[in-house]
C-alpha cells in the first residue's frame, strides 16, 4: 500500500496537479487539517486517484462507509495508516458512528492550535478541509461534524457544486465539490470506482462492471451465468422469458453498493486482494 506518513508541504506545490474546482492557494493556506476521505471498500484506489491533487500536509485519513466493508479489513487499514504516522478514523457518515472519536481528535488539535497562537488569535476556530473522490461522503461528514444539514449532498457523484466555509463553534469546515478528475480512469480502477459509485453512469458500461464484480470480487468462473442467475432470481426478464442482462447488471451493481451481499472489502492492505464477508445472495 502506498500510504506514507504525512509531512508538512505546501498544498498545490510544484509537481502536483491543479484543478479549477479546487479552492485558491490563499484559501488552502488557511486550512489547519485536511480530512482525506477514503471509501473503506477501496482505500488504495481512493488514495491513489486523489493523491495528485493534494500535497501531504497535516492529513487525517477518514475511512467512510465502513458499514459496507469487512470490519477486519477496515481495522487493518486503520492500523496500517496509524503505524505510518497518520491519524486515521472509520466513520459512518449516514449514522454518525465513529464521529465522536474524530471530533475528540479535532478538539485536541484545536487546543493545540490555540496553545501555539498569538493572544489575539485565541478565538480562531480550527479550520478543516474535506477532500476525496466523488460520493465518498464529504458533505455528509460536514453535516455530522457541524450538527446541521447546511452542506448540500445526495446519492449522486458530484452533487456538491462549489467550495464554501461552514462553521460551528470552534470548528470551521471547508466543504469542497468532487473535483477529482476520474475521466481518465480505466480498467480495474474504473471498475472499482464504478462499483462504489464514485463515477457517473455515463463513464462506464454496467455489464462490464457487473461481470468484473462477479469474477474478481465474488470469484465466479462464469460471471455472465452468475449475473443471469441473479437476474432470474429477481424476476428481471425480457421478451420470451429471457433475463434482461443489462437490467440484471444494474441491479447487481446496486445490490453491491447497498451492502445486500454482505460487508465486502475489495482492497485489503498490502495484498490489495478482494476480501468478502457473507457473499451469498439474499
Amino acid at each position: 500500500m502506498a500510504a506514507k506518513s504525512h509531512r508538512r508541504n505546501k498544498v498545490g506545490s510544484r509537481g502536483k496537479k491543479r484543478h479549477p474546482g479546487l479552492p485558491s492557494s490563499k484559501t488552502l493556506s488557511m486550512v489547519d487539517l485536511f480530512l482525506f476521505l477514503l471509501d473503506s471498500r477501496i482505500p488504495e484506489t481512493s488514495l491513489q486517484i486523489a493523491e495528485p491533487y493534494l500535497s501531504k500536509t497535516n492529513r487525517v485519513y477518514v475511512l467512510t462507509k465502513p458499514d459496507l466493508a469487512d470490519p477486519e479489513v477496515t481495522y487493518a487499514w486503520l492500523k496500517q495508516f496509524r503505524e505510518q504516522g497518520a491519524p486515521a478514523f472509520a466513520v459512518e457518515c449516514n449514522t454518525g458512528r465513529g464521529v465522536y472519536e474524530l471530533m475528540a481528535y479535532l478538539k485536541r488539535q484545536q487546543a493545540s492550535t490555540l496553545d501555539k497562537s498569538h493572544p489575539e488569535l485565541l478565538s480562531r476556530p480550527l479550520r478543516v478541509m474535506l477532500f476525496g473522490v466523488p460520493n465518498v461522503g464529504k458533505s455528509s461528514l460536514a453535516n455530522r461534524l457541524l450538527g446541521t444539514s447546511k452542506a448540500a449532498f445526495g446519492a449522486r457523484p458530484g452533487l456538491t457544486r462549489g467550495s464554501h466555509w461552514l462553521r460551528r463553534g470552534q470548528l470551521e469546515i471547508l466543504d469542497t465539490p468532487g473535483v477529482i478528475d476520474t475521466s481518465q480512469a480505466k480498467g480495474d480502477v474504473l471498475y472499482k470506482l464504478a462499483a462504489t459509485w464514485a463515477v457517473r453512469e455515463t463513464q462506464y458500461d454496467e455489464e462490464e462492471v457487473a461481470s468484473w464484480l462477479a469474477k474478481e470480487v465474488f470469484g465466479k468462473d462464469d460471471p455472465i451465468a452468475h449475473i443471469n442467475e441473479f437476474g432470474r432470481s429477481r424476476g428481471l426478464l425480457g421478451p420470451g422469458g429471457r433475463v434482461d442482462f443489462n437490467q440484471a447488471s444494474k441491479a447487481f451493481i446496486q445490490s453491491f453498493r447497498e451492502g445486500k451481499f454482505g460487508r465486502i472489502s475489495i482492497e485489503a492492505p498490502d495484498t490489495q486482494t478482494p476480501h468478502a464477508e457473507g457473499q451469498g445472495l439474499e
